[in-house]
C-alpha cells in the first residue's frame, strides 16, 4: 500500500485538496484533486525517446465522464461514453498550452498527461481542478518540468473582480478571464466578455499575476516535499559543433532569405535551404551517424537566431512596420445560393466565411457530466492542407481547427441577437483557403462581414487581429499582424477580438516563459489600434446588416405561447399542430417554454399561420364582436370561424326569435355572420349570439317543437345501495 499524501491550496477564498500516493501508482505522477464535490484525476506517464520527431510529442488527453455527473449518455442504442467532445478537447488545450512551453528545449521523450473527470457538483469550474491537478502531476512526477504554472479564473459581479467564480456566478458575469501564470509571468490566456473596456482586462490580468504567483508558491513547497527526482535525458539540441558546421553552409542563403522576404515566400525559401542542408549530410544521415530530425532542429534554430536578431535591428521579413497591417481585401456574396457569404484576407491569410440559417428545431444538442445544453450560433473552422500548400489527412477536424473555431464563435457571441429579436439557428463556417498568420482573425472578420450580408441583425460588427513579439533579454517588440514566418519564430500569439467599444475575446499562447505586465499592457494597445483599423475597413465595405434575407434563406417568425395554450395549439397526438403545417407548408416547433417557430420559405405562408395560431391563443372576452363563416350546419344550431382557425356555436336559440325546427332553412355552410361572444358554458366553451341575424327571422313563437317531449315534475329517483342515482336493478 502506498503512503497517502494530502495538501490544501488556497485559492482566493476557496480550498482545493491534492492528493497523492493513492491512485494510478504505476504512473509517472499521478494527483486527485478536489474543489468543492468536484474530484479531478490526472496522470502522467513518460515514453519512449523518439529521434525522429522535430517536435516535443506530448499528448494532453481531457476526458469528461458522465457518470460523474449522474448521467447516462443520451441515445437509444450506444451508452458508451464516446470520445472526446469539443469541450473537452478546449478544455485539455487550455492545459496543453501552458505546460507545453515548460518542457526543457531538447527533450524529445514521449509525454501523456491525462485528466479524468470523476465527480462532477455543476457547481465549481472543472478547468481549475484539472489545471491544477495535471500541474501537480508534472512537478511531483521524475518527469523533466520548468513549473510551477496554475490557472486563475476571474468574472465580474457588481462591478467587481471575483476570483474562482462559479458556473453559476459565470453566467451573470459579463466577463471570463482565465490567465495562467508560470515562474516568470503570464504563460496563457482564455477569455470571453461581453465588450468589456480593457482595463478591466487588464486589472483582472494584474490580480491574476499576483494569485497565481501566491499559488505557484504552494505548489513549490508541495513539491519539495513529496516530489521525485527528474531523471536524467537524452538532449536531442543540435550540438554547437552541429551548429557551427550547419551555419558555415547556410549563413548566405539565411542572408538572401532575409533579405528577399515576401509574404508567404518563407516556405518556399525555408525549404531550399533545408534541401541544400540534407544533400550536404545525406551520406552521414544514411550512415546513421546522424539524426535528420536534428540536423533539420539545427537549420530551423539558425533561420530562428538570425530572423529574430534583423526584426529586433527594425528589419521585419516582409519589410512592413512593426505596426502596419498587411493589405485587406473584403467581398461580399461570392456564393449565390448560400444564405450569405465573404471573402477576408489580410495579405496571404484568405477565408471565405458562409451563413446558413435555420429553424430552431436545428440547434446543437451538447451533453457533458454538467448536463445538456443547446447551441444556436455555431462557427465552424475549416483549413484544408492546400491552404499552406501542402497534402495531408483530411476528415474529422483536428484540435487545432476546434480551437480556432471556438475562438470565432466567442468572439461574436455578444452580439448575435437573441432568440426574440432572429429565432434561427445560426450557423458560420470559415473555409480557410489560404494559411499564412492569424487565419482565427480573418475568420471572426470574415464572419462579421458574411452576417451582415445574410441580413442577421447582429448587434455590433466584431473585428480581432493577433500582435506577436520578438525579444531577447534586454528588450522586446511587437509585431502587429504577425505571418507565419513571424508566429513560428517569434515569442507568442496574442489575440485579441472586439468592437469599437470593447473586447470580446482573447486567446494568447507564447513560446517563452511568461510575459510581464508592461508587455501585456502595450499588446492592449497596438491591437485596439489595429482592431479601430480594420473595422474602418469593413464599415467601407457594409455599415450595416442588410435589411432583407437571402431568397434563399427560410423566413421565421416567433409566437410566445401561454402555458396553458400550448396544449391547444399541438393537439391530440399533434394533430393540430400537423394539420397547421399541412395547411400553410410551413414548419412548426414548440420549445419547452412554448416559443413556437413557424418557418418557410414563403413569408407570405407564414404570416398566415402564424395569423392562426394568435387568433387560437387570444383571450377571447364577453362583448367582443367578429365578423364570422359559417363552417357547420347542426340541427342544434350553426359553429361560426369568428377567428382564423377558431369557432364556436351559435345556438338554435339565438338564430331566431321564436321556434327553428330546421337551422339549415335560414342558413348555410359559408354564409358571413356577425357574431357576439355572450359568455361561456361550464367547460368554458365559447357561446356565440348574433343580434342582427336573430332580429331578421322572428319565427313562430308560439310553435311547438314536434322533436321535444313536454317535461312533467315527478319526484327524484331513489340512489341505489352504491350512492348512485336511478333504478336499482339487482340481479
Amino acid at each position: 500500500m502506498n503512503k497517502k499524501i494530502s495538501v490544501d491550496l488556497n485559492l482566493g477564498q476557496k480550498t482545493l485538496n491534492l492528493q497523492t500516493g493513492i491512485l494510478a501508482p504505476q504512473t509517472n505522477g499521478s494527483v486527485l484533486a478536489t474543489l468543492g464535490k468536484t474530484v479531478v484525476l490526472a496522470t502522467v506517464v513518460l515514453g519512449a525517446l523518439d529521434k525522429s520527431k522535430d517536435y516535443f510529442p506530448l499528448s494532453v488527453e481531457f476526458t469528461d465522464k458522465l457518470y460523474a455527473g449522474g448521467l447516462i449518455k443520451g441515445g437509444k442504442w450506444n451508452k458508451r461514453d464516446g470520445g472526446p467532445s469539443d469541450t473537452a478537447v478546449l478544455f485539455g488545450r487550455i492545459i496543453d498550452r501552458s505546460v507545453r512551453p515548460l518542457f526543457p528545449a531538447g527533450f524529445k521523450n514521449e509525454v501523456q498527461l491525462m485528466v479524468t473527470i470523476l465527480s462532477n457538483d455543476k457547481d465549481n469550474d472543472v478547468v481549475i481542478p484539472a489545471f491544477l491537478a495535471s500541474s501537480a502531476a508534472l512537478m511531483i512526477s521524475d518527469i523533466p518540468f520548468n513549473g510551477p504554472v496554475s490557472p486563475v479564473r476571474m468574472g465580474l459581479k457588481d462591478g467587481k473582480l471575483t476570483l474562482f467564480p462559479t458556473l453559476t456566478d459565470q453566467l451573470t458575469s459579463p466577463m471570463d478571464l482565465l490567465v495562467c501564470q508560470d515562474a516568470e509571468g503570464i504563460n496563457m490566456i482564455e477569455a470571453e466578455a461581453n465588450i468589456v473596456d480593457n482595463d478591466t482586462f487588464l486589472k483582472g490580468i494584474q490580480l491574476g499575476i499576483a494569485t497565481g504567483n501566491d499559488i505557484n508558491a504552494q505548489l513549490v513547497d508541495f513539491t519539495k516535499k513529496y516530489g521525485k527526482t527528474k531523471i536524467e535525458y537524452e538532449d536531442l539540441s543540435p550540438s554547437v559543433e552541429l551548429l557551427a558546421e550547419v551555419e558555415t553552409l547556410i549563413k548566405p542563403d539565411i542572408d538572401e532569405f532575409l533579405a528577399n522576404g515576401a509574404d508567404g515566400a518563407h516556405m518556399a525559401g525555408e525549404a531550399k535551404i533545408k534541401d541544400k542542408v540534407k544533400e550536404y549530410f545525406k551520406a552521414r544521415i544514411k550512415a546513421e551517424e546522424l539524426e535528420e530530425s536534428i540536423v533539420m532542429e539545427a537549420v530551423d534554430t539558425l533561420i530562428r537566431k538570425y530572423f529574430r536578431a534583423a526584426t529586433l535591428a527594425g528589419h521585419r521579413y516582409d519589410q512592413r512596420a512593426v505596426d502596419e497591417i498587411r493589405p485587406l481585401n473584403i467581398e461580399l456574396d461570392l456564393l449565390p445560393c448560400t444564405h450569405g457569404s465573404a471573402l477576408f484576407e489580410r495579405g496571404l491569410t484568405q477565408t471565405i466565411t458562409v451563413v446558413t440559417l435555420g429553424s430552431l428545431s436545428e440547434q446543437q444538442y451538447l451533453q457533458d457530466s454538467n448536463g445538456e445544453i443547446t447551441k444556436r450560433y455555431i462557427h465552424y473552422y475549416s483549413a484544408a492542407p492546400f491552404s499552406t500548400g501542402q497534402t495531408g489527412r483530411t476528415g474529422r477536424p483536428g484540435r487545432r481547427e476546434i480551437g480556432h473555431g471556438a475562438l470565432a464563435e466567442k468572439a461574436l457571441i455578444p452580439v448575435i441577437p437573441s432568440i426574440d429579436d432572429f429565432p434561427y439557428t445560426i450557423t458560420l463556417t470559415s473555409e480557410v483557403l489560404s494559411q499564412n498568420g492569424s487565419s482565427s482573425m480573418a475568420s471572426t472578420c470574415g464572419s462579421t462581414m458574411s452576417l451582415m450580408a445574410a441580413g442577421v441583425p447582429i448587434k455590433d460588427k466584431v473585428a480581432g487581429i493577433s500582435v506577436g513579439m520578438v525579444s531577447d533579454d534586454k528588450k522586446y517588440l511587437l509585431l502587429t499582424d504577425i505571418a507565419g514566418v513571424e508566429d513560428h519564430n517569434g515569442d507568442m500569439d496574442f489575440k485579441i477580438t472586439g468592437t469599437r467599444s470593447g473586447i470580446t475575446a482573447i486567446q494568447l499562447d507564447i513560446k517563452r516563459m511568461g510575459l510581464s505586465f508592461d508587455m501585456i499592457r502595450d499588446t492592449f494597445a497596438a491591437s485596439t489600434t489595429a482592431r479601430m483599423f480594420i473595422l474602418d475597413k469593413m464599415d467601407s465595405v457594409l455599415a450595416s446588416p442588410r435589411t432583407q434575407l437571402s431568397v434563399y434563406a427560410p423566413k421565421i417568425k416567433l409566437v410566445k405561447l401561454p402555458e396553458d395554450k400550448i396544449g391547444e395549439v399541438i393537439g391530440s397526438g399533434g394533430k393540430t399542430i400537423k394539420a397547421l403545417m399541412e395547411k400553410y407548408d410551413v414548419q412548426i416547433d414548440i420549445d419547452d417554454d412554448g416559443n413556437a417557430s413557424v418557418c418557410a420559405i414563403d413569408a407570405a405562408k407564414i404570416d398566415s399561420c402564424v395569423t392562426e395560431i394568435e387568433a387560437m391563443i387570444k383571450d377571447v372576452q364577453v362583448g367582443e364582436e367578429y365578423d364570422g363563416v359559417v363552417t357547420r350546419v347542426e340541427a342544434y344550431g350553426a359553429f361560426v370561424e369568428f377567428l382564423p382557425g377558431r369557432e364556436a356555436l351559435l345556438h338554435v336559440s339565438e338564430m331566431s326569435g321564436g321556434f327553428l325546427n330546421d337551422p339549415s332553412a335560414i342558413i348555410k355552410i359559408g354564409d358571413k355572420l356577425h357574431v357576439k361572444v355572450s359568455g361561456f358554458n361550464d367547460n368554458h366553451q365559447i357561446k356565440l349570439s348574433a343580434p342582427e341575424f336573430k332580429a331578421a327571422h322572428p319565427g313562430d313563437p308560439n310553435a311547438m317543437p314536434n322533436r321535444e317531449r313536454p317535461q312533467f315534475d315527478r319526484p327524484p329517483r331513489p340512489f341505489n345501495k352504491f350512492g348512485g342515482g336511478g333504478f336499482n336493478r339487482g340481479r
